[in-house]
């Protein structure tokens, strides 16, 4: 690879590595895919002892160990971390929540954000909560997910993001709750009927979602059953008068109802007594 060629080059021209070189390579390495030529890239430079190892190296390793769901060996780098005492950072901890958020272990995920937060004195961002919400979704916590808005609400040091409010939003359509995306899509707006706590940006304003992700929930809830089309119907009908949006749409409500509504139902009745 080039990483390791460009190690060779430097030894045979006695040009000595700097902090810099060593955590290019170990990226170059993590993003290859090649996590242990990393790690021992790493263990190389602590054995020359001319070089501590920072956060921004230790995160690369971390962000290799998760795309390879290296659950142990992340850990195992956070323990590293903490006996170097290097601080962890939300970028850090958005790494761990996704390890461990796949593997299943989302109290463990949990956990770590509360503690790594308190140790170092800093609060979960946005992105922490974001991949909170990914690693609920997952596990299939929907419950635990919409909980997790109102806390990032009430913490003033964080404000929620349109990217937060469509992983959100996306995750009650992927575990078929599009009621509960409802309810998400009206916190995001500020509409009349929403059970979440208020929201806003820092100079007041709804935070908003994009028009693709609304779109999506147009076309899921448009393709389900009466109640759900009726419930898009009044979320249409506020995004239109409240926040003049108007979602572009490709299922009407008349088509559903044709076949399975009371018309439809009294036809049926009448063919039955024909025959």
């Amino acid at each position: 690879s080039r990483a390791s060629h460009l190690l060779e080059d430097m030894a045979k021209t006695c040009v000595e590595p700097d902090i810099i070189t060593y955590s290019t390579i170990i990226k170059g390495y993590c993003l290859e895919g090649d996590v242990d030529r990393a790690f021992h890239v790493l263990e190389e430079m602590k054995k020359d002892g001319k070089f501590r190892p920072d956060e921004i190296m230790y995160n690369s390793i971390l962000d290799g160990c998760a795309k390879q769901h290296r659950v142990e060996d992340s850990l195992k780098v956070l323990e590293e971390m903490k006996t170097s005492r290097i601080s962890p950072s939300n970028y850090t901890l958005s790494i761990l929540v996704k390890v461990l958020g796949h593997a299943r272990r989302l109290g463990q995920a949990f956990e770590l954000v509360e503690s790594l937060s308190k140790q170092n004195n800093f609060r979960p961002n946005v992105q922490v909560y974001t991949c909170l919400v990914q690693a609920c979704i997952h596990n299939r916590k929907l419950e635990r997910a919409m909980s997790l808005h109102d806390t990032m609400v009430a913490d003033v040091g964080c404000s929620v993001d349109d990217k937060f409010y469509a992983v959100l939003v996306r995750g009650c359509l992927q575990l078929r709750q599009p009621s509960k995306a409802v309810d998400v899509v009206r916190a995001a707006f500020q509409l009349p009927g929403c059970t979440l706590a208020h929201s806003a940006r820092r100079d007041g304003r709804h935070v908003g979602l994009e028009m693709k992700t609304l779109e999506e929930l147009a076309s899921k809830l448009q393709g389900g059953s009466y109640e759900e089309q009726a419930a898009w119907e009044a979320l249409a009908t506020q995004l239109q008068q409240e926040r003049k949006i108007q979602v572009a749409t490709t299922t009407t409500r008349p088509s559903w109802s044709s076949h399975h509504g009371p018309a439809a139902r009294s036809q049926r009745n009448s063919r039955h007594r024909d025959a």
